[in-house]
């Protein structure tokens, strides 16, 4: 199926292309009632298989029962000429990883970008659903009248229910030893194949912590082998050793230990335990000589 302007998808038209993922293209679109959504399009090859279409639909039903101003919000969701799609909440602003990428961000400004991520994931633990895949490219930062950076963690299209009585039995897409996540985000028991569980998504959140403060990841290798046992091996760089003349509060250095700690059992129990413990950090939580 193409997708061009004046397309209409179930009420929706289609006014441009704004982006594009592994399982397909984002749009921007133009519901019934005049309002403005990003539309996303789970790619027509990928529509064939299965698993990935399945992984697109659980996406939107995690999205559905979430509620939270630091997660992408849902506005409809259905399947048009066999094709799924998810209809969302239109952001002005940019992909984290981006904004990383560009320069080293003031200390204030990435810890408070990192408050609102785990505040997110906080969110979804609460509710029983686990990300699994937290990293930069996958949360979107949306500009507010007046300039403000406002995170927002999207794309739940890995996302494990783990509270059955609500969202029912979860569906097992993945077996055991295979590998879900990003190396250089995923917590060491991931890199193994182990069953990921709030632990885990713990110490994705933690890298990304790191990465705000530091301009760079706590591990950067050239292989996939190589990422994994560093995750498993390697003991955390300091952030002041990356980036020579940042002061850290020892409650921070404190907390990032613990998110990024090899055995899943020595981290916070989710991240509802990391934002608090996130809350209770002095200001600035980290700042220049």
């Amino acid at each position: 199926m193409t997708v061009e302007p004046g397309h209409v998808i179930d009420g929706y038209t289609i006014e441009a292309a704004l982006g594009e993922g592994s399982s397909g293209q984002v749009f921007r679109a133009r519901a019934a009632d005049g309002s403005v959504v990003a539309l996303k399009l789970l790619d027509p090859e990928l529509s064939r298989h299965e698993v990935i279409k399945t992984r697109f639909q659980r996406e939107a039903r995690a999205l559905n029962g979430l509620d939270h101003p630091h997660l992408i919000r849902i506005l409809d969701y259905g399947t048009h000429d066999t094709f799924p799609y998810i209809a969302m909440e239109l952001l002005e602003g940019r992909p984290l990883d981006e904004i990383v990428d560009e320069r080293p961000l003031p200390p204030e400004m990435a810890f408070e970008l990192g408050i609102g991520i785990v505040a997110g994931l906080a969110h979804a633990h609460a509710h029983g659903v686990l990300h699994r895949d937290l990293k930069p490219e996958n949360v979107f930062v949306a500009t507010l009248p007046g300039g403000g950076l406002h995170p927002k963690v999207i794309d739940f299209g890995l996302a494990k229910f783990t509270n059955e009585e609500r969202w029912g039995a979860s569906e097992t897409l993945t077996e055991e030893g295979a590998l879900i996540g990003t190396p250089i985000y995923m917590a060491p028991e991931q890199g193994f194949g182990k069953r990921a569980t709030e632990q885990s998504d713990v110490y994705s959140a933690g890298v990304v912590l790191f990465e705000l403060l530091a301009a760079r990841p706590p591990f950067m290798k050239e292989s996939r082998s190589a990422l994994i046992r560093a995750h498993l091996l390697d003991p955390v760089p300091k952030i002041p050793q990356i980036r020579p003349g940042l002061v850290v509060q020892p409650q921070l250095e404190a907390l990032l230990e613990m998110a990024l700690a090899k055995k899943a059992q020595d981290r916070f129990d989710s991240a509802v335990s990391m934002l608090r413990a996130m809350q209770d950090i002095p200001v600035p939580a980290a700042r220049y000589l």
